[in-house]
């Protein structure tokens, strides 16, 4: 379902509008909520867009279309114009009666939308299986997630998927960190390299490794066959950590995709072939070019070197390939450090007759964490990286996931420690589950009542406003479906929260007026109901008590 008022106004103005003989397609028809709602609850610029059209005073316009509405239609309250156009609309608040009743009687379904038989597949943290994940790792998982369970609501079949970089030097080093350590733990002291992972976890995973096969390899040489089994090992390790905290951090995988599948299945080999047969590539100084330029990309790439061995680019295309044969949309989350790689990405796709329109890739800004008003500095390499699972221990995953997707992707984050440990209502992901906690406890007082058919006693101006925010919440998932953006769902429960905290504190929810009484405990319980949804849909748990 869409905003029921907002669908009803845009049907009424559409009308008018018709009427006076103006053409207009119907979704140039907007419908705004006025932030100042001394002008009204709604507003329309549709008088302007025809203005330019007509050659007409916009006011003109807009006189026009009031007259023909008339105020007749019972979702009308008042109607006016305003200069230098805007159509102002104050609406018959009764209306909200079924958007709570429907709420209520929903529940967690409410605002979800018909299956679409459209397939997305969301690709996102997709980190080199060398350590942990870390706190940049961390965000590109709870906005994936979180958008993979807004998409998946609104009727999209949604595959999750994680793609596994175990076929590059990364995991070699990956195997010699881990083999060093092995070897110190034999009583073979080995200096660990400077091009080595020196985080905890590879000591760790040293230790794993002596307890299952012993001291084995103590002494062996690390040569190609040892290599081997130190990396499958490694790979196997690192990737059992990282589903651990993924399900501690309430993030859901469908597919994990190995790189190593590429070159085993020979479908890079596969893909240079086809990419030559088309025409697409040219050999300058041994090594193999893409035609990149032709499609928008700045200069031609180069996928095979001179040695014979790949760049990165050719296994990424082949996987897309393999991802576009299997879905209708793909999203990726990506870090910042991608952006200038995705024309390049894109430009070959189009070479293999995917359409890389159907392609969004989210690039991901650098998260910080502040502690005490210091920044704290991270390096993967060096050991030194904030962990997802150090994060969730310090700050816990429902206050961690929060965080991670209030602001845009596009935007740098910080975290402060002392502020998302804060019980208080400057935490605000404390702010918003409190609302859901007070509501709880209000209707424990109160908990045999009959939903109210009727709003007609909710006249005051807060009120006004909740009910205008409740039928507001579709619209924002619906903005989320087109423009992939997830804060937008975190500024809508700020939002709410902070109205319902306003009026909680303003006006008594259960009074000596029972009919009252009723109609506000119907209003307050679409809130928690709301609330839930939405603190759901981004991971978030909805305490009963706090």
């Amino acid at each position: 379902m869409n905003s029921y008022v907002i669908n009803e106004l845009t049907t009424i103005i559409f009308d008018a509008v018709t009427l006076a003989n103006y053409e207009v397609e119907f979704n140039q028809i907007t419908i705004e909520i006025n932030k100042n709602n001394a002008l009204g609850d709604y507003s329309t610029s549709i008088a302007m867009i025809l203005a330019k059209k007509y050659k007409q005073k916009p006011l003109d316009i807009a006189e026009i279309i009031v007259k023909n509405i008339h105020q007749k239609h019972p979702l009308i309250k008042k109607i006016d114009y305003v200069i230098p156009g805007f159509i102002n609309i104050n609406i018959n608040i009764e209306i909200f009666s079924l958007l709570l009743m429907t709420i209520i009687n929903e529940k967690s379904l409410f605002g979800q939308a018909d299956r679409k038989n459209i397939t997305y597949n969301v690709e996102f943290i997709s980190a080199n299986p060398t350590g942990l994940l870390h706190l940049g790792h961390a965000r590109n998982a709870a906005i994936g997630d979180s958008l993979a369970n807004i998409l998946a609501h609104r009727g999209y079949d949604v595959v999750r998927e994680y793609y596994i970089n175990d076929a590059g030097n990364q995991v070699s080093i990956l195997a010699h960190s881990i083999f060093v350590n092995y070897q110190n733990l034999c009583g073979n002291p080995i200096k660990l390299p400077n091009e080595s992972y020196h985080g905890s976890e590879i000591l760790t995973a040293a230790q794993k490794f002596l307890t299952l096969n012993g001291k084995k390899f103590a002494n062996k040489t690390f040569n190609k066959a040892v290599a081997l089994i130190f990396k499958e090992f490694g790979i196997s390790y690192m990737l059992s950590e990282i589903k651990k905290d993924l399900k501690k951090f309430k993030v859901k995988i469908n597919i994990w995709f190995s790189e190593s599948t590429l070159y085993k299945e020979n479908i890079i080999i596969n893909l240079v072939k086809q990419l030559e047969m088309q025409g697409n590539t040219y050999q300058l100084g041994g090594a193999i070019f893409l035609k990149t330029t032709l499609f928008k990309d700045d200069k031609d790439r180069v996928i095979v070197k001179k040695d014979k061995t790949y760049t990165y680019m050719l296994p990424d295309l082949a996987y897309h390939h393999i991802k576009f044969q299997r879905s209708d949309l793909l999203i990726n989350v990506w870090g910042a450090d991608h952006y200038g790689y995705i024309p390049r990405i894109k430009a070959g796709l189009t070479m293999l007759n995917d359409n890389a329109s159907k392609l969004d890739i989210l690039c991901m800004q650098m998260v910080k964490v502040i502690d005490n008003g210091k920044e704290q500095k991270m390096s993967k390499r060096a050991g030194t990286s904030i962990t997802l699972r150090q994060m969730i221990n310090l700050i816990g995953k429902d206050a961690l996931r929060y965080f991670l997707v209030s602001r845009s992707a596009e935007s740098h984050l910080d975290i402060d420690l002392a502020l998302a440990k804060q019980q208080s209502n400057e935490n605000p992901v404390f702010y918003a589950q409190y609302v859901h906690a007070r509501i709880n406890q209000i209707i424990e007082n109160y908990p045999k009542f009959e939903i109210a058919h009727s709003i007609n006693l909710l006249v005051a101006q807060k009120e006004r406003e909740l009910l205008i925010t409740l039928d507001e919440y579709v619209i924002v998932l619906q903005k989320i479906e087109k423009q992939h953006q997830v804060h937008l769902l975190t500024n809508y429960i700020q939002k709410l929260a902070k109205l319902f905290h306003s009026y909680y504190n303003k006006y008594k929810v259960i009074s000596e007026d029972k009919m009252l009484t009723v109609q506000r405990l119907t209003l307050v319980l679409a809130i928690k109901q709301i609330m839930a949804n939405a603190l759901n849909l981004i991971g978030v748990d909805a305490p009963k008590k706090m």
